[in-house]
């Protein structure tokens, strides 16, 4: 398989809200508190996360889906050569850790490719 994981991120302007509803109503293990985002375990590899929005154009009821790879570098040479939208260079994420990379499709759903770079994250996902 060309990914290990996926992770769709809901993006929340009530956070609070958000975090109460996925931990009470669907009772769903977090397994990853970045402070802007929390991930939930749904089954062994399967992951749905919740992003704090913020003035950066993040709009409530968006929704961003990561793909997780091994190699970042490789899968953004690759899409670059493609027909994507609003792709941004590789991003690195010191405080979480990952390194990960944006782009759109035509109809403007999000997405992300990402690699983690802690051993306790890269068995995780």
């Amino acid at each position: 398989m060309k990914y290990s994981s996926g992770i769709t991120f809901l993006y929340y302007k009530d956070f609070s809200y958000g975090i109460e509803f996925f931990e009470t109503v669907l009772e769903l293990k977090l397994v990853m508190d970045q402070g802007f985002a929390r991930v939930y375990q749904v089954n062994e590899k399967s992951f749905i996360g919740i992003v704090q929005e913020k003035d950066s154009g993040d709009v409530p009821g968006s929704t961003l889906f990561s793909f997780t790879t091994n190699n970042v570098e490789e899968d953004y040479k690759r899409v670059h050569q493609l027909e994507v939208y609003k792709l941004t260079e590789i991003k690195h994420f010191k405080e979480i850790p990952l390194k990960s990379f944006f782009f759109d499709d035509l109809e403007g759903h999000k997405f992300e490719i990402q690699q983690f770079l802690n051993e306790n994250d890269i068995k995780q996902f």
